[in-house]
C-alpha cells in the first residue's frame, strides 16, 4: 500500500497514493475474475482487453514510486476509459458492462477532490464523458458489435452486475478505512503542533517577564527620575506583550485571545504601578471578543499607552481620576476607545502628534489597519475602529 510513498509527501499525497495503489489491486483482481470467465464460459472476445489492462495495472504502482501519483492517476483512468471502450461495445448494453463506471468515477472523486487537484478532476471527467459519448454512438450505430448468445449475455450480465457492485463495496470500503486513518494522522500532528505552540507562548512569556523583571530591578537601582519614568514605560510596553503570550497559553485555544479579560488584567497591572485604588476609578464598557496574536500585542500596546498617559497627565489635585475605556464590535469592524476625565490634551499635541507615544499609538493603529482619532471631550479621548 505504501510503495512510492515518499518522505517529502503531505498526509493527503500519502494517502491518495495509498488508495491509488489499493484500486490498482482490486482492479488487477477484477482482470484476473474477467479471465477466469473467458476460461470457464469459452468466450474469448474481450480476452485481449482484460490482458492488455492486467499489463497496464502494474505499471501504475511504478509510476507512484519513479514519477508521482498524478502520473499513476492519469495513467490508471485514461487507460480504464480507453478499455471500457471495446469492452463495452462488444458486451452490448444488456451485458450492463457500462456499471463499471459507477465504482471507477466514485474512486475518481475520492482521490482527487481535492484543491490542489481539481484541475486533474476536471481533465479526467471530461475523458470520462467523452468515452461514454462514444460508446453510446457505437451503440447506436453497432460499432464492434458482436453476435452473443441469450445465454452468453445472461451469464455477462450476472458477472457483470456482481463484480461492479462488489467492486464499489470494495472501493467505498477502502475509501472509508484510508480516510479514517488520514483523518487520525492528522488529528495527532494538530495535536503535537499544539503542544509545540503552547511551548513556544510559555517560553516568550518567560523570557519577557525577564526582561520585565530586569527592567524593574533596573528602575529600582536608578537614582534619576527621568530614568525611572522611561524604564517603567518600558516595562510596561513588555509586559503588555507579555500578558497577551500568557492568556493564551492559559486559554483553551491557542488562535485566540478573549480581549475583554486581557484588557481589565492589563489596566489592573498598569493601575498598581501608579497609586492607590481609591485615587482612580476604571469603568468598563467591554464585549467578549477573540482577537488573533497579530492584533491583540499592537491592541495591547495602544491600550498600555492611553492608560499610561490617563494617569501620568490626567491627574488632577483635588479630583478623582476617571478612565472609561469601550470596547464593541461595530459595522466594519471593532471599536475602541479609551477617555479620561483629565485636562485633555493641548492643541499643540494634538495636531503635532510629537510625543512619542502618540507616534506609536497612530504606528500601531496603521498596523492593525485602524482608523483612530485624538479628541478633547471633557478629557482627552482615543477612538480606533479596527
Amino acid at each position: 500500500m505504501n510503495y512510492g510513498v515518499k518522505a517529502t509527501y503531505l498526509p493527503w499525497e500519502i494517502y491518495l497514493t495509498r488508495k491509488l495503489n489499493a484500486i490498482v489491486y482490486l482492479s488487477m483482481v477484477n482482470m484476473l475474475l474477467g479471465i477466469l470467465f473467458v476460461a470457464i464460459t469459452g468466450h474469448t472476445t474481450f480476452l485481449y482487453e482484460c490482458l492488455i489492462s492486467l499489463l497496464i495495472l502494474p505499471v501504475i504502482p511504478l509510476l507512484n514510486r519513479y514519477k508521482n501519483y498524478i502520473w499513476a492517476t492519469h495513467l490508471f483512468f485514461i487507460s480504464a476509459f480507453v478499455c471500457f471502450i471495446p469492452m463495452n461495445l462488444k458486451m452490448g448494453l444488456d451485458s450492463y458492462m457500462i456499471l463499471f463506471y459507477f465504482p471507477v468515477i466514485i474512486s475518481l472523486v475520492q482521490l482527487l477532490g481535492r484543491r490542489e487537484t481539481w484541475k486533474h478532476l476536471v481533465v479526467l471527467s471530461l475523458f470520462c464523458f467523452l468515452t461514454v459519448i462514444t460508446i453510446a454512438i457505437g451503440y447506436n450505430y453497432s460499432f464492434l458489435d458482436v453476435k452473443l448468445s441469450k445465454t452468453i449475455i445472461n451469464n455477462l450480465s450476472l458477472f457483470n452486475i456482481i463484480v461492479s457492485f462488489s467492486s464499489t463495496i470494495a472501493f467505498a470500503l477502502i475509501m472509508v478505512i484510508e480516510s479514517i486513518a488520514q483523518d487520525t494522522l492528522i488529528k495527532k500532528m494538530l495535536h503535537e503542533k499544539e503542544i509545540l505552540l503552547a511551548e513556544v507562548f510559555h517560553r516568550v512569556k518567560n523570557n519577557m517577564n525577564i526582561v520585565t523583571s530586569l527592567l524593574n530591578l533596573k528602575k529600582i537601582t536608578s537614582q534619576s527620575e527621568e530614568t525611572k519614568d522611561a524604564l517603567e514605560e518600558c516595562r510596561n510596553r513588555v509586559f503588555s506583550m507579555a500578558l497577551v503570550h500568557q492568556n493564551i497559553f492559559n486559554n483553551d485555544t491557542l488562535i485566540g485571545l478573549n480581549f475583554k479579560q486581557y484588557i481589565m488584567n492589563l489596566v489592573d497591572e498598569i493601575a498598581k504601578s501608579f497609586g492607590e485604588k481609591d485615587t482612580f476609578e476604571i469603568n468598563y464598557d467591554l464585549e467578549e471578543l477573540q482577537l488573533d496574536l497579530s492584533t491583540s500585542i499592537p491592541c495591547g500596546l495602544i491600550i498600555n499607552e492611553l492608560i499610561t498617559n490617563s494617569f501620568k497627565y490626567a491627574q488632577q489635585p483635588g479630583k478623582k481620576l476617571k478612565v472609561d475605556i469601550t470596547l464593541q464590535p461595530r459595522e466594519g469592524g471593532i471599536y475602541l476607545a479609551v477617555k479620561d476625565n483629565g485636562p485633555g490634551i493641548s492643541e499643540h499635541f494634538l495636531n503635532e502628534k510629537s510625543t512619542l507615544g502618540m507616534e506609536l499609538i497612530e504606528s500601531l493603529t496603521e498596523q492593525i489597519n485602524g482608523k483612530g482619532e485624538f479628541k478633547n471631550n471633557n478629557g482627552a479621548s482615543y477612538e480606533v475602529i479596527f
